[in-house]
């Protein structure tokens, strides 16, 4: 087979040593088998005890879906580019004389990254699984890999567009799935993994804490049930996400996911987060490093609803007597604009989140507000996943909030420079309306999980994409040369020469088929009908 080639050096020292400590502890109960014997080698035999085999490289996969290990990764693979094009963060600093992502001018070797990590963490460790026949010596942990490979899966295509997928690590040829074909790959594969781990779980309940619990870097425990939720919940996501261009597709995904007798994910079981061991990335970029902060467009609407959610989510500016501020994304920015803006609150959180609990009850919301049988109506699985995110973040408050017909998005005013001065884009309140239109009802639901999900930037980035909300400013300065027109966003990452170099031919082809025969930025993604 032919692997995307990876075009730049990826640090792997965190990934190694988590591994040499799995080797250790598969070591530990072999049995020397003789003065000749090389005690520090592990042999095929030792590790298939206790399944390690079969769960050896599960925690890479975890772990690689996004850079949780590696700053440096997390900041070029999410930090610089989707976390800014969600709405939540910004930058203060002028990398490259502000000619970057931040501003719509692509810089190649930041992109390459959003490929290049998941690409050799998740998609090619999942392939040494299939070639090891792992789905059927260990198809409840194939089973977790498959999970992860489409988390992965999902976000790449979610950025980039058309992507090898289906065919990945099987064929001698590069081959570029459309977004569709790749979104139907992942129906199958999370379908089959929940049912590989429900028979798993029923065989013997009990089975994870020896086969899984002691790789699961979550908060979980390895616990079969649970992941089952995990994967019904992405499951969810995934045909709310196709709503507006597969309408009955999506019906059929969403009620399945919901109806499966496993469940989606509750305030039980809380988020899908991931150990960073030591400090999460955004503590290093924002409070130690000064290269991340708040954006204006989470000041705005979060400063104007008087959400106690705010000041768990980010530390105090020096501006105004330590009032929240933060900055324009794509900022015209000067010396004054930086160490001086909010900084994101992280001291005390390691974990990296990949779904939030409060995920599950508005994607159900907006379901219901689209006809499909959630088990309970828009309004409840609204107002539930307010109290949810309210609970996760230690709040209270909570009763006062849902009821506020009169709290609004405010304008923003850049205390350095005037000129990223923005008036609110949007009147919307809190309190669920009954009466209200189905835009208005949906941009409610949006906003709201917005406010949730915060800081993971991919989900907000396509939730933005997907239906405009919530309402953001556009960037400050549009460094695209044209591609995309002043006061649009960015639709697209485009293909960078990790991707590129692989396979001309393959990527002429996709981008002639799917892409309207050019590798842009303004391109949609297949589900962006908005």
């Amino acid at each position: 087979m032919k692997y995307f080639k990876k075009s730049i050096k990826i640090s792997y020292k965190p990934i190694l040593s988590l591994y040499l400590l799995l080797f250790v502890f598969a070591s530990d109960s072999c049995i020397k088998e003789g003065l000749n014997h090389d005690q520090k080698l592990i042999t095929d035999q030792q590790l298939e005890m206790d399944a390690n085999e079969g769960g050896f490289m599960l925690p890479g996969m975890q772990l690689g879906i996004m850079s949780v290990l590696d700053w440096t990764g997390y900041q070029v693979q999410t930090n610089l580019n989707v976390d800014s094009y969600g709405g939540y963060l910004a930058t203060p600093y002028p990398y490259l004389n502000q000619v970057n992502d931040g501003t719509y001018s692509m810089v190649d070797s930041w992109n390459n990254r959003i490929w290049t990590i998941p690409s050799t963490l998740v998609l090619d460790q999942w392939v040494g699984m299939e070639k090891k026949g792992f789905d059927v010596k260990y198809p409840d942990l194939y089973a977790l890999g498959i999970i992860f490979k489409t988390f992965s899966g999902h976000r790449l295509v979610d950025v980039f567009g058309p992507i090898p997928y289906s065919l990945y690590g099987t064929a001698s040829d590069v081959k570029f799935d459309s977004e569709d074909e790749a979104y139907n790959v992942f129906f199958t594969e999370l379908t089959s993994a929940v049912i590989a781990l429900r028979k798993a779980n029923n065989d013997n309940p009990n089975a994870y804490k020896i086969r899984y619990a002691k790789f699961d870097k979550s908060r979980y425990g390895g616990n079969y049930a649970t992941w089952i939720k995990v994967a019904n919940t992405l499951r969810l996501r995934l045909a709310i996400r196709i709503s507006k261009v597969n309408p009955a597709k999506a019906k059929l995904e969403a009620e399945a996911a919901v109806k499966d007798s496993g469940g989606v994910l509750t305030s039980n079981e809380g988020s899908f987060e991931m150990s960073t061991g030591t400090i999460h990335p955004l503590y290093f970029l924002s409070v130690l490093n000064s290269r991340s902060c708040l954006s204006a467009d989470m000041e705005s609407i979060l400063g104007g609803y008087n959400d106690p959610r705010l000041a768990v989510y980010a530390n105090p500016s020096t501006f105004n007597g330590g009032e929240i501020k933060g900055i324009r994304t794509g900022a015209i920015l000067n010396v004054n604009h930086l160490n001086k803006f909010s900084s994101l609150n992280f001291i005390n959180n390691p974990y990296m989140k990949l779904m939030d609990v409060a995920e599950s009850y508005f994607l159900r919301a907006e379901g219901a507000l689209r006809g499909w049988d959630m088990g309970g109506t828009a309004k409840d699985f609204y107002e539930e996943g307010i109290r949810v995110s309210f609970n996760a973040n230690k709040v209270a408050g909570v009763d006062n909030y849902l009821n506020n017909t009169t709290a609004t998005p405010k304008a923003y005013v850049d205390p350095v420079d005037p000129l990223n001065n923005a008036l609110p884009l949007t009147s919307i309140t809190i309190k669920w309306d009954e009466n209200a239109t189905f835009e208005q009802k949906l941009e409610r639901i949006i906003t709201q999980k917005w406010i949730a999900m915060w800081p993971e930037g991919y989900e907000a980035w396509a939730e933005f994409r997907r239906t405009g909300y919530p309402k953001l400013w556009p960037v400050a300065q549009n460094n695209s040369g044209g591609q995309i027109p002043a006061g649009k966003f960015i639709k697209r990452i485009s293909y960078p020469s990790a991707i590129t170099n692989t396979s001309q031919a393959a990527v002429t082809t996709a981008e002639n088929s799917y892409l309207n025969g050019k590798n842009s930025t303004f391109e949609p993604i297949w589900w962006d009908t908005n």
